[in-house]
C-alpha cells in the first residue's frame, strides 16, 4: 500500500514499525505531527505528561514526530518472564517454594523421583517450556545468572540486550552466559528439565498441560499460564488453582533479576496521517480524542449497558480502590461492541478498575487477576529498570546496514541455546569458537549502531 502511492488519509493501529515511521516520515509520505501536538493535542499532551517516556520513544531520529501510539498500560505485559509451580506438589512432597538455584534443582529432584500427582507412576515432568519465545526456557532460568530479555518483548531490537553504567551490552558472549548454560545442560541430563522444552509447539503444550489422566508437570515455563490450563472452571479439577508464579531465582554468585519493559504500555505507530489527506487538522482532533477516559472506555470495553455496568455500591477493582465498571459477558458476534482495532488510552486505572469478587474463584482464577497479583507481589518487587534498553529508533540507513546482521546474531544464539543445553555442543571444548563466531557476524557494528542510537535518543 505504501509503496503504491494509493494511500487512505490515515493508517490506524496497523503497528508501523519505527523505521518504517522514520522513513516515510522523513520522505513526506507521513505529515509530521508536532505543531498538531502543540495546537490540538489537549489529550496527547495529557498522556505524555502522564508517562514521561512517551516522547521520547515516539521520536523519529530527524527530532521529529510522524506517529501517534496506542497506550495500553497492563502491569503483567511490562513483566513477563515467568514459570509457574504446582504448589499441591510441593505440599506433596513436603517442600518449601524455592528461592535459590540449588533449592529450585531440589524440588525438580523431588518431583521426579517421589510422585506428587499420586498416580503411582513416574509419568511427571518436573519442568517443560516450549519453542516459542514467550515460553523459552533459557530466557527464564538465565535470570539467575546474567540480566537476560527474551524475544517476546516489544521492540525485538533490545534482544538479549541490556544495560550497564550507560553503555548497551550483549548477554550470549558473556562469562555468566556460559555458567547460565552449563547448569541448564545439567538439569537436562539429570531428566529434571524436559528435553522436549526446545522442540514442542504450543498445541503439544496445551496437551500436556491439560492430560485428563492425571497432573503432569511440576513447574511451567510459560508467560500465560491460562493459555495451557485454561482458567478455574477450564478443566474439570480447576488445575490453574494449582499453581502459583515462582519468584526470580538467586543464582550461585547471588544474582537474582526479573526482566522488566515498562515501554510495553506504548505501542508505537499505531497512527499515521498520510499525505492523501485533506484535512489532517481534524483527522489529528479525531486521533487526539481516543486518549480520553470516556472514549477509551468505549474503545477497550464497548457501551455501557452493552459492554459494562456501573459497578455496586461499595465494590471494589483490582487495585483495592473503588471499581469504576463492572464487565458483561460478550461473546461471539456480540464482541463488536468493542472496537477490534483499538486505539486510545487503556490506562492502569482503567485496566484494574474492573470490579473484583475475591470470593468468587471463577474470578479469582481467571487471566486478568491471576497476572495481576503475580506480577505486582512476586515480580516486580525484583525489577531493576536500571537494565532495561529502551526503544531505539534507528535511522533507514542504520536500520539497512545491521538488518542482516541482527537476523544472523539472533539465529546464531537461539540455536547454540539448544545445543549447548543439549549438550550437542560442548560447552567447555566450544566456547571460545561459539564467541569468536561473533566477531565475523558483525556484532561489535551491531552494537555500535545500538549504543549511538541511545544516546541519540536519550541522552
Amino acid at each position: 500500500m505504501l509503496s503504491t502511492g494509493n494511500l487512505p488519509d490515515v493508517i490506524l493501529g496497523m503497528k508501523l514499525s519505527s523505521n518504517d515511521v522514520s522513513s516515510y516520515g522523513e520522505d513526506g509520505t507521513f505529515l509530521m505531527l508536532d505543531d498538531y501536538i502543540e495546537t490540538y493535542g489537549v489529550e496527547t499532551k495529557k498522556v505524555m505528561e502522564e508517562m514521561p517516556g512517551m516522547r521520547d520513544m515516539i521520536t523519529s531520529p530527524d527530532g521529529h514526530i510522524y506517529s501517534l501510539p496506542t497506550i495500553n498500560d497492563c502491569l503483567h505485559n511490562q513483566y513477563r518472564t515467568r514459570a509457574w509451580i504446582n504448589t499441591q506438589w510441593l505440599d506433596a512432597v513436603g517442600m518449601d517454594m524455592p528461592k535459590t538455584t540449588e533449592e529450585f534443582e531440589a524440588v525438580l529432584q523431588a518431583f521426579k523421583d517421589k510422585d506428587p500427582n499420586g498416580n503411582g507412576v513416574a509419568d511427571e515432568i518436573p519442568m517443560l517450556g516450549n519453542n516459542l519465545p514467550k515460553n523459552n526456557i533459557v530466557t527464564y532460568l538465565m535470570n539467575a545468572f546474567i540480566y537476560m530479555h527474551g524475544s517476546d518483548i516489544q521492540d525485538p531490537s533490545t534482544l538479549y540486550l541490556y544495560m550497564e553504567d550507560g553503555k548497551i551490552q550483549f548477554a550470549p558472549d558473556k562469562d555468566a552466559y556460559r555458567e547460565g548454560l552449563a547448569w541448564i545442560n545439567s538439569l537436562i541430563d539429570k531428566g529434571l528439565l524436559d528435553s522436549t522444552s526446545f522442540t514442542l509447539d504450543d498445541t503439544q503444550f496445551k496437551q500436556i498441560q491439560q492430560d485428563e489422566s492425571a497432573v503432569k508437570v511440576g513447574v511451567v515455563r510459560a508467560d500465560l499460564i491460562c493459555s495451557y490450563l485454561g482458567e478455574y472452571n477450564g478443566t474439570d479439577d480447576h488445575r490453574v488453582e494449582q499453581y502459583r508464579v515462582l519468584e526470580p531465582l538467586v543464582g550461585p554468585d547471588g544474582f537474582q533479576y526479573q526482566p522488566s519493559y515498562t515501554y510495553a504500555s506504548i505501542g508505537t505507530g499505531n497512527f499515521v496521517i498520510t499525505s492523501s489527506c485533506q484535512n489532517p487538522e481534524a483527522a489529528f482532533r479525531w486521533a487526539d480524542g481516543w486518549y480520553s477516559e470516556e472514549a477509551s472506555l468505549l474503545a477497550w470495553y464497548g457501551e455501557e449497558g452493552k459492554g459494562w455496568v456501573q459497578p455496586p455500591e461499595g465494590s471494589v477493582g483490582l487495585n483495592g480502590e473503588a471499581a469504576m465498571y463492572q464487565r458483561l459477558p460478550v461473546e461471539g458476534a456480540e464482541q463488536t461492541i468493542r472496537i477490534t482495532n483499538k486505539f486510545g488510552n487503556n490506562t492502569a486505572k482503567l485496566r484494574e478498575s474492573e470490579v473484583y469478587l475475591e470470593d468468587d474463584p471463577a474470578q479469582k482464577f481467571s487471566t486478568e487477576p491471576i497476572l495481576y497479583f503475580a506480577t505486582r507481589d512476586s515480580l516486580m518487587p525484583y525489577a531493576d529498570s536500571s537494565k532495561v534498553v529502551p526503544p531505539l529508533n534507528l535511522t533507514r540507513e542504520e536500520a539497512s546496514e545491521i538488518s542482516n546482521i541482527r537476523t544472523m546474531i539472533d539465529d546464531y544464539v537461539e540455536e547454540n541455546q539448544a545445543l549447548f543445553c543439549l549438550g550437542s555442543r560442548d560447552i567447555d571444548t566450544e566456547w571460545d569458537a561459539y564467541v569468536k563466531e561473533f566477531s565475523a557476524l558483525g556484532l561489535d557494528r551491531m552494537l555500535e549502531v545500538y549504543q549511538a542510537a541511545y544516546e541519540r535518543q536519550y541522552k
